[in-house]
């Protein structure tokens, strides 16, 4: 592998001493965290709001599965780039790689309200969107994962990230219903326009926001020798292998569990719909209590700590296809609890321990194998359940989650892990 690291230099306005004295400030007292949180949370809820309205529209147009297709177009671009966003994420300054970004939403939806104007809603266009939308993803994505490092000192990026979870789960839980609200009263162009402002707030936000600290990023001779040398990183890096594989694996055996498991369970004892809503609400406030916890109290031993809770949320996912609806809500609860503490303690890990240099690729094989893996992941669960019983079905995700954590805990790179001595 040819690549080589640039050396960060310090300027005046980042200066050790500068920098010692503005992150000793709390998170929820400094500047340019709040700056960082108000742009993450207008992002959040402008995608939010644009999905919503986009899954909406297309249903309205054609069916369920032209809102499928849509979807998928915006889906399949992001998954496919998002490991060349990484690359070009560590080629060139993470902040202004998102304001460049922004600025280029900006302009697909100021399009797409022209194309809406002369010619209406139509499949063609809520494609073209999903695909530009899903490109600028690709790279956006990265890019928001690595500028954090250069804010906060290592130690506290685990509660940084945990602010970030407690600020994406606020924007879904206003930004749907929000999106459908401005579809029915305004149509697809009220949306639209909704969310280029949100857009444009944060670019905004993001020049006002400068980092305290240069990162070392990459000099490779090429930006596919980048994505090959990224990916050879991972495999000669135990703490950061070990780590990424634990994390990946966590949405593959809980997802198909809280989405279809629940549901079928629910179906299966003549439940209500309301009882599923409040399975899912227990899971929502569960996590949301959580994260505030990990906000709060930050344990030694992060990563060690956040694996060891992941054997609660095992437990529960894997009895979901036995347990009393009294016994469903209780097993919901201690799924978003743990979700919500483990979550940001083991994503703000993998920020401090991944030289910095390589952030944007990892964090883009984290989100690659979260958009490709999940998908397979629900067809499996759906057809054992189908075959062999929801019991087993859920059993068999439970024991599967189980082992992923006993790898985890057991790797004594990572047992040992601190990010503030990483």
């Amino acid at each position: 592998m040819s690549e080589t690291i640039a050396s960060p230099t310090r300027t005046p306005e980042t200066s050790p001493t500068t920098a010692a004295t503005s992150v000793a400030k709390p998170l929820f007292r400094d500047g340019a965290v709040l700056g960082w949180a108000l742009a993450r949370g207008v992002s959040s809820l402008g995608d939010v709001i644009w999905f919503a309205a986009l899954a909406y529209s297309s249903a309205r147009l054609g069916s369920a599965a032209l809102a499928g297709i849509v979807l998928a177009c915006a889906a399949a671009p992001r998954a496919v780039l998002m490991l060349l966003g990484g690359a070009v994420t560590d080629r060139f300054d993470a902040r202004r790689l998102m304001i460049l970004t922004d600025f280029a939403r900006v302009g697909v939806l100021g399009v797409a309200l022209v194309a809406l104007a002369a010619w209406g809603v139509s499949a063609p266009l809520l494609v073209a969107i999903g695909v530009l939308f899903g490109i600028a993803d690709a790279f956006y994505m990265p890019a928001s994962s690595a500028f954090p490092r250069q804010l906060v000192v290592a130690d506290e990026l685990p509660r940084l990230a945990g602010m970030r979870q407690l600020i994406d789960r606020c924007a879904t839980i206003v930004g749907g219903p929000l999106g459908l609200t401005l579809v029915a009263v305004g149509g697809l162009g009220s949306a639209i326009a909704a969310d280029a402002a949100s857009v444009v707030v944060v670019a905004v936000v993001l020049i006002a926001v400068r980092p305290r600290w240069p990162r070392a990023r990459s000099v490779g001779r090429s930006i596919l020798g980048d994505v090959r040398g990224g990916l050879a990183y991972l495999a000669r890096t135990p703490k950061v292998r070990d780590l990424v594989l634990a994390l990946s694996g966590l949405n593959v055996f809980g997802a198909p569990v809280l989405s279809i498991g629940i549901a079928l369970r629910t179906t299966q004892q003549g439940w209500s719909p309301t009882g599923l809503g409040l399975l899912t609400g227990c899971i929502g406030a569960g996590a949301a209590a959580g994260t505030v916890l990990a906000l709060i109290r930050r344990p030694q031993r992060p990563v060690r700590f956040g694996l060891l809770i992941l054997f609660a949320q095992a437990a529960a996912v894997g009895a979901v296809g036995v347990l009393s609806y009294p016994g469903e809500v209780a097993a919901m609860l201690v799924v978003g609890v743990t979700s919500g503490l483990a979550s940001p303690l083991l994503a703000g890990s993998v920020q401090a321990v991944v030289a910095e240099e390589f952030l944007g690729r990892t964090s883009a094989v984290l989100g690659i194998a979260d958009t490709g893996l999940a998908p397979l992941a629900l067809a499996g669960f759906g057809t054992l359940a189908a075959t062999a019983g929801l019991a087993v079905a859920c059993a068999a995700f439970g024991v599967g989650f189980v082992g992923l954590v006993v790898f985890a805990v057991t790797r004594p790179h990572l047992a040992a892990l601190s990010p503030a001595r990483a």
